[in-house]
């Protein structure tokens, strides 16, 4: 399956990493607008250099209240009072402000605002056609409406007026039970996935990443030509053995309450 998709690019230019980037990060934002449309009162606030997702409804309000700063932000100091801004009149206490590895100083100075560092991810993108075959024969595929596919994730009621239709739901079962999740979002040709989660007894048995494979082979055969995720430090390993290229990260600061 690999060779044949690689083999069907031969002759044509790899993308760079600059250019992965570009299309993760694109889809990763285009991913916060659909689910804040399916939000009630949720909305994305485009700054020039940052990206605010305002979600005030309860559970989203406790997952999805990120904003993410370009790489090069002209004046900080101002572009974080506007975030803050966008926040408190919605009276949304918590959220975390995402800043890239190109940007180090904007790191610190987010610091030196009144945040304190939380958590990195590694951002990771790759061509489809490099994707490294995997063995899916661990899946056992369930059909899912959106309620179930929450509970399985334990994230139960999140996004309620979401429409299904706009992204692709995977759940995977173990012994007949629910066990993990995949959301695969498209936009411009790049499939951003989502949401990656295994229960606790089922881990350690490749169903993640078999489901990652499963979803990156249908965005192929959708027309999609790119992947990419955001990956804990532990599954960056993982996901780099079935062909995603490490494009840098986020570290994500939170205010200091």
């Amino acid at each position: 399956m690999a060779s044949g998709m690689a083999a069907s690019r031969a002759g044509t230019q790899r993308l760079t990493s600059n250019e992965l980037y570009e299309r993760s990060f694109a889809t990763m934002v285009r991913s916060w607008a659909y689910l804040a449309a399916g939000s009630p009162g949720a909305e994305l606030v485009r700054l020039d250099d940052a990206t605010i997702a305002c979600f005030v409804y309860s559970p989203d309000r406790d997952f999805l209240n990120n904003a993410v700063l370009e790489p090069a932000v002209d004046d900080p100091e101002a572009t974080l009072a506007r975030i803050e801004h966008a926040y408190a009149e919605r009276g949304i206490e918590r959220f975390a402000v995402w800043t890239q590895s190109t940007g180090e100083e904007i790191g610190s100075l987010v610091e030196a605002w009144g945040y304190r560092y939380d958590t990195s991810t590694a951002i990771m993108g790759m061509e489809i056609g490099e994707l490294v075959e995997t063995d899916t024969t661990v899946l056992d595929l369930a059909e899912t409406d959106l309620a179930d596919f929450w509970r399985v994730a334990e994230v139960p009621g999140l996004a309620p007026e979401l429409d299904a239709e706009g992204g692709h739901f995977y759940v995977s079962r173990l012994a007949g039970e629910p066990v993990a999740t995949l959301m695969a979002f498209d936009h411009d040709r790049d499939c951003g996935i989502y949401m990656v989660g295994t229960a606790l007894g089922a881990r350690r048995r490749g169903i993640a990443t078999a489901l990652s494979s499963h979803a990156i082979v249908a965005a192929g055969e959708r027309g999609c030509t790119t992947a990419s995720l955001q990956a804990t430090p532990m599954a960056v390993g993982i996901y780099a053995s079935i062909g995603f290229r490490d494009l840098g990260r986020f570290d994500e600061y939170v205010p200091e309450l």
